[in-house]
């Protein structure tokens, strides 16, 4: 009983020696290791060194693997949307035999479709001037000079309509003027005679096209001749302005006015009359008053 007594607390266990040990090798200075010694650590470093590097490797794609999947997969889809315009080809030729079609297209045509167009779509035609016939074959052009009064929203529908046209019509200069609670628009449009679109052919807007926009994202058509927020000045009543633009980044940003005398950009900590510009972002200029009082203005915007 005494021998195994002095066994327990007189001398270490072997757990306690295989510690003692491992500390006391160590505790071995570099420069001391054995030769096996070394190779084993300097294979721990590059195998970690390796693993590393491949991490890194793999993580910025510098072999291109990654880009090239992405290529694959976009030429893939170019080639599935290739395929399907191909397919849609035998209803295109039906519909162009059996489109009629005048035989010779005159302005007085151009004129005619121009007109029921405008009206269709709620404008109001002030004139049309054909100009002069020039090019030959497929490049046989008439200019048309139009102007007319409408909305935002009618002007927008007239051109997206041109595609419905029995000849092809683009729409070259192109002027907008806010006049009132209106529109002047002024354009020049360039009649195709000898192009005839297929009509029955599948066209879809990009604000109808589902695959134009993400699906969980909100989408605002802004109309830029909507009127906005007037302010007007303490020092001059007759003096107002309008905002038409925002500009702005981490660092600064730029308010854009519209007044009687034009023009001009306002930053912040700028006076304006009686008022100070107190911030400019993306989405408002907002304005201090001495009294302490504040107000923003935002850019008008239509949701269709």
């Amino acid at each position: 009983m005494n021998t195994m007594i002095a066994g327990r607390f007189g001398r270490p266990t072997t757990r306690e020696r295989f510690g003692l040990a491992l500390a006391e090798r160590l505790r071995v200075p570099p420069e001391a290791w054995s030769v096996r010694r070394r190779w084993i650590v300097a294979s721990c470093i590059a195998v970690a060194a390796f693993a590393l590097g491949a991490n890194e490797w793999l993580v910025t794609d510098m072999s291109g693997v990654q880009a090239s999947r992405e290529g694959l997969s976009a030429a893939q889809r170019k080639l599935g949307e290739a395929q399907a315009a191909v397919a849609q080809l035998p209803a295109m030729r039906e519909a162009t035999t059996v489109l009629p079609m005048p035989a010779k297209w005159t302005s007085a045509d151009d004129i005619r479709v121009i007109s029921q167009l405008a009206a269709r779509n709620d404008m109001t035609l002030l004139g049309i001037e054909p100009g002069a016939v020039t090019g030959s074959g497929l490049d046989v052009m008439r200019p048309l000079r139009v102007t007319a009064q409408a909305d935002f929203s009618h002007v927008v529908d007239f051109f997206e309509a041109l595609a419905s046209l029995p000849v092809l019509v683009v729409p070259d200069e192109v002027t907008l003027k806010r006049q009132g609670e209106t529109l002047s628009v002024t354009a020049t449009l360039h009649s195709f005679s000898a192009i005839h679109p297929v009509q029955n052919a599948m066209r879809s807007a990009m604000r109808d096209d589902p695959d134009a926009f993400d699906s969980d994202e909100e989408i605002v058509f802004y109309n830029p001749f909507q009127p906005a927020a007037y302010a007007s000045s303490e020092a001059d009543a007759s003096i107002t302005m309008r905002l038409v633009g925002l500009l702005a980044d981490h660092l600064r940003g730029l308010a854009l006015i519209e007044t009687g005398e034009g023009a001009q950009t306002l930053e912040r900590g700028q006076q304006w009359g009686g008022e100070r510009v107190a911030q400019v972002d993306a989405g408002a200029l907002t304005l201090a008053s001495r009294d302490g009082s504040v107000r923003a203005l935002t850019l008008a915007e239509a949701i269709e």
